[in-house]
């Protein structure tokens, strides 16, 4: 049906590959130079509120890690209704460098007087750092600081909602920036098992990243984070830079043959569970490789009456028709869950075909979530390209592999 597709220039994707797994390690340690710069005695410039505009996001993500690490058991939400919720309080977080008057905080009272409106029941917590005011001690408001914050607005408050708002509300006030920066690297060096203060700032520019790609990903409402969290978050970060790490100095072949040991089981060792295999793919993806590949893996996992069929995905910019093409003519028989060319997609179809067991089992990245939700996978395995991407639902042993090429998988599973 198709003639051969050429092979794409190896050394320009390898290039391409290089260069992305470099970003991704350079932002890192972008991201540690930057907290680094913010770090104690650092000089800071005159007048410069972009840097002050930082230290604030800084010091309300350092103050939502203490939160969180402080609070193993809970799940806490950033970014939602207030900086930081909790099970029993919502809290504002804010840093001055300047002295302390009512009017500094009147944005962030008015904003949780807004949201104690509709939901009375937690505690509510101006948490802030102004020059003038001793750590560690508190004050509330009175009636009439109160008026004055709400301004226009107190008029037509009932007036037992602003009784009850002044008995819910306190103004902590902390420590400045550096101490709590020095608080935050101590309880990632206790919790989260850094070696030394090297790898507890990595680890903080790491979480940072984490929390700012939650925030600017995830809609308001399902920004939820936990200690385990944080420690995934580390783990997959590590994990990313020893694979850029390796690749770039022992070189992409070794890097090959110890990916090939992970993937060393014998045959007949096998054992009996469901299994997804997610494929990045681009416009220069050959379709030939991605076949032979897929073969060679339903060889390795695929036993009859003991191994199930794996499933595949594959993403990215691409026409997956090629893919399928290129399986039926290499006489890999498959079922995407549409029982004929172009049918209506059936789910049932797919995890329970009607008509007889297909070697592969095809899924569309649209019906994945659907599909995890119905069949409990016990392994994902990615093969990126360029981004690796996270199964939509969580499996105990995902594992992800980069790739220069579809092709060299074929030296993995041979």
């Amino acid at each position: 049906m198709h003639g051969k597709t050429p092979a794409p220039d190896r050394s320009t994707d390898r290039a391409t590959a290089r260069s992305a797994v470099a970003v991704s390690v350079a932002a890192l340690i972008t991201a540690a130079a930057l907290f680094g710069a913010l770090a104690p005695n650092s000089p800071l410039p005159v007048d410069d509120g972009g840097h002050d505009a930082i230290k604030g996001f800084a010091y309300q993500f350092d103050k939502t890690l203490l939160e969180i690490i402080r609070s193993p058991r809970q799940r806490l939400q950033i970014e939602g209704a207030q900086d930081l919720s909790g099970e029993h309080y919502h809290m504002q977080i804010k840093n001055r460098s300047g002295k302390f008057y009512l009017s500094s905080i009147g944005k962030a009272v008015r904003k949780m007087f807004s949201q104690f409106e509709i939901s009375r029941h937690p505690s509510y917590i101006l948490h802030c750092h102004f020059a003038d005011q001793t750590p560690g001690t508190s004050r509330s408001l009175n009636t009439g600081e109160l008026d004055s914050l709400l301004a226009d607005q107190s008029h037509t408050v009932d007036k037992d909602l602003k009784l009850q708002f002044l008995k819910s509300f306190s103004i902590h006030f902390s420590e400045d920036y550096e101490t709590q920066f020095k608080n935050v690297l101590d309880c990632i060096t206790s919790e989260l098992s850094a070696k030394d203060s090297t790898e507890a700032l990595s680890y903080h520019a790491i979480l940072h990243a984490y929390l700012r790609n939650l925030v600017l990903t995830k809609p308001i409402g399902s920004r939820w984070v936990g200690l385990n969290d944080l420690k995934a978050a580390v783990k997959e970060a590590q994990s990313a830079i020893f694979t850029a790490t390796y690749v770039t100095y022992c070189g992409y072949e070794k890097y090959l043959k110890m990916v090939r040991r992970q993937y060393l089981p014998r045959r007949v060792n096998v054992p009996n569970i469901e299994r997804l295999f997610s494929f990045e793919c681009t416009q220069e993806t050959n379709p030939q490789d991605i076949a032979e590949a897929v073969l060679h893996i339903c060889e390795r996992y695929r036993i009859e009456e003991n191994s199930p069929a794996p499933y595949f995905t594959f993403r990215g910019k691409f026409d997956d028709r090629s893919i399928k093409a290129s399986l039926w003519e290499a006489g890999a028989y498959f079922n995407d869950g549409r029982g004929y060319h172009g049918g209506n997609f059936r789910m049932e179809i797919l995890t329970n075909p009607p008509f007889g067991a297909a070697r592969i089992k095809i899924v569309e990245p649209v019906q994945l979530h659907d599909l995890m939700t119905e069949v409990r996978f016990k392994e994902f395995h990615d093969f990126f390209l360029v981004e690796k991407t996270d199964s939509p639902i969580p499996v105990p042993r995902p594992h992800h592999v980069f790739l220069e090429s579809h092709g060299d998988l074929i030296e993995v599973f041979r």
